[in-house]
């Protein structure tokens, strides 16, 4: 059976607050391509969006990020294999107030009944 788009956003969700690149990085696939105003990144290899996420992971650290949640604002499915989803993370404190907020845009593709991220779009810098 396909994942789903909202159980895979949870996944996804479950990696980013365990703070290990490794993880977050098994929700992605390479070739990637990540867009933000600071330019494009082309990310060829896994290891390559390992290296990201260790950087990527600080500002979960550094706010104390304990819980992230994903909101699907949008979704389209552009082929058999490939679709789009908007989403929104708010994300949490271990006492649960809410730290902070930001949408970003993926492209997501499907292998072996899996969907993994194939583009980014950061949209909150």
């Amino acid at each position: 059976m396909t994942t789903s788009v909202q159980t895979f956003f949870d996944t996804y969700a479950a990696a980013l607050v365990s703070l290990s690149a490794e993880k977050i990085a098994d929700c992605y696939q390479t070739p990637l391509a990540v867009y933000s105003d600071n330019g494009i990144q082309l990310v060829t290899s896994m290891d390559e969006v390992v290296s990201f996420w260790l950087e990527g992971i600080k500002p979960y650290q550094s706010m104390a990020i304990d819980k992230a949640v994903p909101e699907i604002l949008a979704e389209e499915k552009l082929t058999k294999t490939i679709l789009t989803s908007k989403v929104q993370w708010t994300n949490y404190s271990k006492e649960g107030d809410e730290i902070a907020k930001e949408v970003n845009f993926y492209i997501l593709s499907q292998l072996n009944n899996q969907l993994k991220i194939s583009g980014l779009i950061i949209m909150n810098e």
